[in-house]
């Protein structure tokens, strides 16, 4: 049962629908508390927008349905209590919204211009695919789904651990390219990591040897 689901059951609903008042008060209070306390939490928007939309469907009908004053009153006080955690909701999501993009802003050019990525998406699978094979974040705790939420975060992508591993499973059924390192010389298997071997030429060829003197400032 999920933490809506628990809501939407709950013991206030069920006197609500069997029109049982001897003990709605009590039952009302843990109810209200219990959704309050349920959209405060690190849950994902959808579910509590789900939860709010199903009370407040079942809320919404049995007040057209019910003649008894008492439950009317308190059909009445949770449709309220809806409305604000609604509101309270659509709030949240605006400031989570607005740091975001506060956040993106930072990562611009010179010029303002966004920094994007442009280099394809099963090239910054590849990259990704590495840098969690080498450990490079959190000594290795980091797993595939937290870099794809990073990236996505920060470069406003729509990557997917799914697509990873559909890249990965491509990356598995390349043939190697001639005349390319090769990740195993004693089998004679060349790489499968054609981005990441590009990207290892360019770092020797426009940085390292062109500029062997230097510090890589002049060099793009």
């Amino acid at each position: 049962m999920t933490n809506s689901d628990e809501i939407v059951e709950a013991e206030f609903v069920r006197f609500i629908l069997s029109g049982e008042l001897d003990r709605i008060k009590e039952a009302f209070e843990k109810f209200a508390s219990h959704l309050i306390s349920f959209i405060h939490k690190p849950i994902h928007w959808v579910e509590k927008h789900h939860c709010l939309v199903r009370l407040n469907a079942i809320f919404s009908v049995h007040t057209e349905k019910t003649e008894c004053r008492v439950t009317h009153a308190y059909l009445s006080l949770a449709l309220s209590l809806i409305r604000t955690m609604k509101e309270l909701l659509m709030a949240a999501q605006k400031r989570c919204a607005d740091a975001l993009s506060s956040f993106r802003s930072a990562f611009t050019l010179s010029d303002g211009e966004p920094l994007e990525w442009t280099d394809g998406v099963c090239c910054i699978y590849e990259l990704i695919q590495g840098l969690v094979t080498k450990d490079c974040f959190n000594n290795g705790k980091a797993k595939l789904e937290d870099l794809i939420n990073f990236f996505n975060a920060s470069l406003n992508m729509s990557l997917t651990t799914d697509g990873s591993y559909e890249n990965g499973r491509q990356m598995k059924r390349r043939k190697g390219r001639k005349g390319m390192a090769k990740y195993d010389e004693r089998r004679n298997i060349e790489s499968r990591s054609y981005w990441i071997d590009d990207m290892r030429a360019c770092l020797n060829d426009k940085w390292i040897r062109q500029d062997a003197a230097g510090d890589g400032r002049g060099v793009k």
